[in-house]
């Protein structure tokens, strides 16, 4: 799971929920090494979020498993431009695990490692086992209800764009117009990475 996900999920307050309406366990997950100490001392984070989020994230990623970086041949094939050393880290996690999901936000990652030509054994690797804040979004909609996911989103969606988009109406938001909404970013993002999203 990369740290954009997890920052997203706890300006919501929804991490705990989202894991569940995954069938996942908090044990299940593996995160970054990194990533308490990109949310503690990265710039940029700090500057996009509150002080209180970002502990909410460290408290989070204190729980789960930590993934070391790796040196080797499919890490040096990973280094194109749209992936970065996070990404690339996740990615070659999943080597060789009979079973896992690749939950990323970073959609520009996920459209770099569908069109690079030199990638086509790890991209088959990932073939539905890619998930995006959008499908968790939906996800927890079908599992927790829409009224209780929208008074949780509305304080976070300031943070990341397509939530802004996807509840642009705030309070006035109708369940239609969200599903239809989700279901469209979703869709174009299933066709520009060429089946990696799961199918959830």
């Amino acid at each position: 799971m990369d740290n954009d996900i997890i920052l997203k999920l706890a300006t919501c307050n929804l991490f705990s929920e989202a894991i569940s309406s995954l069938g996942l366990d908090e044990t299940d997950l593996r995160v970054l090494e990194s990533a308490k100490y990109v949310f503690l001392r990265n710039q940029k984070v700090k500057n996009k979020y509150p002080q209180s989020i970002r502990d909410n994230a460290i408290l989070i990623v204190d729980r789960c498993q930590k993934i070391q970086p790796e040196i080797g041949e499919e890490v040096g094939q990973l280094q194109i431009e749209g992936i970065d050393p996070g990404e690339t880290t996740l990615i070659s996690a999943t080597k060789g695990v009979e079973s896992f999901y690749l939950i990323t936000g970073d959609k520009r990652c996920l459209i770099a490692l569908a069109e690079a030509s030199q990638l086509v054994e790890i991209r088959q690797r990932l073939l539905g086992r890619v998930i995006c804040l959008e499908q968790i979004i939906l996800k927890l909609i079908e599992t927790q209800g829409f009224n209780e996911v929208l008074v949780k989103v509305l304080p976070g969606r300031e943070y990341d764009t397509a939530l802004k988009a996807i509840f642009g109406s705030g309070e006035k938001a109708t369940q239609e117009n969200v599903l239809q909404t989700l279901e469209g970013y979703i869709g174009e993002l299933r066709i520009k990475t060429s089946g990696l999203l799961a199918c959830l």
